[in-house]
């Protein structure tokens, strides 16, 4: 499993990070710290190493810190107490810092604006999960608050975007159970675990249908977490009723959505609407792909 994790300067990026090493414990993927600029990396001084001396490199230096921190004994897979590792451009926007544990962790600095840099690299990476921080209402990502949004909408990968500090206490799953993959269900199962957080799963009535038979349709996703140990509630949702649904979580709640190209869900939260959809709720969300 690759994890990309995109920071800034506030204090959202420090959620996201330590959520992120929350899931490591548990998985122990490769991880891509990622820091964005938009002019040309240039250090402050000919005579301090780069990964010293150049502002955003320090701030990855100080959130690598506390990720480790995080993850107590774990912290020598990702990084050696030895490690003294140098910053070397790999591209002509990409800058990286390699550690030296036998767990992948990079750091990584792209000279682009965060939307772009963030989807770029996540393409570049083959990453599986983005985890990123938004505060609600105070979202700078470099005078682009839709940062999220357009990252929620566009990437290839699943997105997770934490706009609390607080532990998650409820996580509830949209999924298309005809398409959604058993990824998507192992993914759900890591987070309730992680969190030891209560599950809901939501079905969508779509017109014409009966709500007995999404209440059947539902039960096997039920039965596979009644598998794994974990106790589920189902609440069947009308698709007319859905966007004011999901925008309507509460701040301890992990709003996850299924959202594949052949989806209802897809279909229902057109273009532009998840973008809006992450700008508006107080919830934590997950677009599952």
């Amino acid at each position: 499993m690759k994890v990309l994790v995109p920071v800034d300067e506030n204090l959202y990026s420090m959620y996201a990070i330590r959520h992120a090493a929350r899931l490591a414990v548990n998985t122990l993927p490769e991880v891509v710290l990622l820091a964005m600029e938009k002019g040309k990396s240039d250090s402050d001084s000919d005579s301090i190493p780069f990964e010293l001396s150049h502002p955003k490199m320090r701030m990855l230096h100080n959130y690598c810190k506390d990720f480790l921190n995080q993850l107590g004994p774990d912290s020598e897979l990702y990084c050696s107490a030895e490690d003294k590792p140098e910053v070397k451009a790999i591209d002509k926007t990409v800058y990286e810092e390699k550690m030296s544990g036998m767990k992948k962790l990079r750091l990584h600095l792209r000279s682009e604006a965060p939307a772009k840099a963030i989807l770029k690299e996540a393409k570049r990476i083959n990453s599986d999960l983005i985890v990123l921080g938004c505060g609600h209402g105070v979202c700078d990502w470099m005078d682009d608050p839709q940062a999220p949004g357009k990252v929620a909408e566009k990437a290839d990968c699943s997105v997770l975007i934490l706009k609390k500090e607080q532990d998650i206490s409820k996580v509830v799953c949209c999924l298309d159970h005809a398409h959604a993959t058993q990824e998507s269900f192992e993914m759900i199962n890591q987070l309730v675990t992680l969190y030891n957080a209560e599950l809901e799963i939501v079905g969508v009535l779509k017109h014409g249908q009966l709500q007995e038979e999404v209440e059947h349709q539902m039960s096997e996703v039920l039965d596979y977490y009644m598998r794994c140990g974990i106790h589920a509630l189902v609440k069947v949702v009308d698709e007319d009723s859905l966007e004011t649904f999901i925008s309507s979580g509460s701040e301890n709640e992990l709003i996850a959505v299924w959202l594949s190209p052949k989806s209802l869900l897809q279909k229902l939260l057109s273009r532009g609407k998840v973008t809006t959809f992450v700008e508006k709720t107080l919830s934590s969300i997950l677009i599952l792909r």
